[in-house]
């Protein structure tokens, strides 16, 4: 069973923050972490109701990308989707999608959602390895934060309502999947893949990696292949 933190990047409302301490009890999440958010007030302990403990023990944070690397995956949420198959950033699986393909994993999870008004930018949906989005009508997609919340953790807790197995295999780090990525950087610059889609290419890497759910020995294989592909490169100066 995976351990799921919830994190809120820059929450505006101090209601929102109590109720979605609220849904974290309701479904049974413990840990929650907040990135430069507003005041916590007596609004906020309102909204809580008995999950007030949840709201006390919040570790508030300055830097998201600080934050990032205490996790194994990194979830992110967002209300923009696309279906070209080759904008790889917001390109969204469904919260039953999600939960249903993560009931074996054994690492840590941030559920990561955005501020209210504008929700993840760019930079910080490329240090997640998956993206999921809520389907909503298309005249009005985007939900209110903590409902959106309340839907992906209820997705998540349906699904740990069944028996689940144990994953036999002992997954990657996530650092071991940061320098695993830096390696395919370093592949990109030394064949001189075009600048214009070196960015892009490096998050497509990133999310197949994160929906991969690599193991340790996956992690050396390829990380041994990829020294041999640089070596080769190297040699042929």
């Amino acid at each position: 069973m995976p351990r799921f933190s919830v994190v809120l990047v820059e929450p505006q409302t101090a209601g929102n923050i109590g109720a979605v301490a609220r849904l974290m009890g309701n479904f049974a999440f413990k840990k929650l972490y907040l990135v430069n958010p507003v005041k916590i007030d007596d609004e906020a302990e309102k909204r809580a109701m008995h999950a007030n403990d949840i709201l006390n023990e919040a570790e508030i944070v300055e830097d998201y990308e600080e934050l990032v690397p205490n996790f194994d995956m990194v979830v992110g949420t967002s209300g923009i989707n696309t279906e070209n198959e080759k904008k790889f950033l917001r390109k969204a699986e469904t919260p039953e999608k999600f939960s249903n393909s993560i009931s074996d994993y054994e690492g840590s999870i941030a559920l990561v959602f955005g501020r209210e008004d504008k929700g993840l930018n760019n930079r910080e949906l490329m240090k997640c390895d998956r993206l999921v989005r809520i389907p909503a009508s298309e005249d009005y997609p985007i939900l209110n934060l903590s409902h959106a919340v309340g839907v992906v953790l209820y997705e998540i807790f349906k699904e740990s309502e069944g028996d689940i197995v144990s994953k036999e295999d002992i997954l990657s780090e996530q650092s071991e999947r940061e320098r695993l990525i830096q390696k395919f950087s370093d592949i990109l610059e030394k064949i001189r893949f075009p600048e214009h889609k070196y960015e892009k290419t490096e998050v497509m890497f990133r999310k197949i990696l994160g929906r991969a759910s690599l193991t340790k020995w996956e992690y050396h294989r390829l990380m041994g292949v990829f020294s041999q592909i640089l070596r080769e490169l190297e040699s042929e100066k």
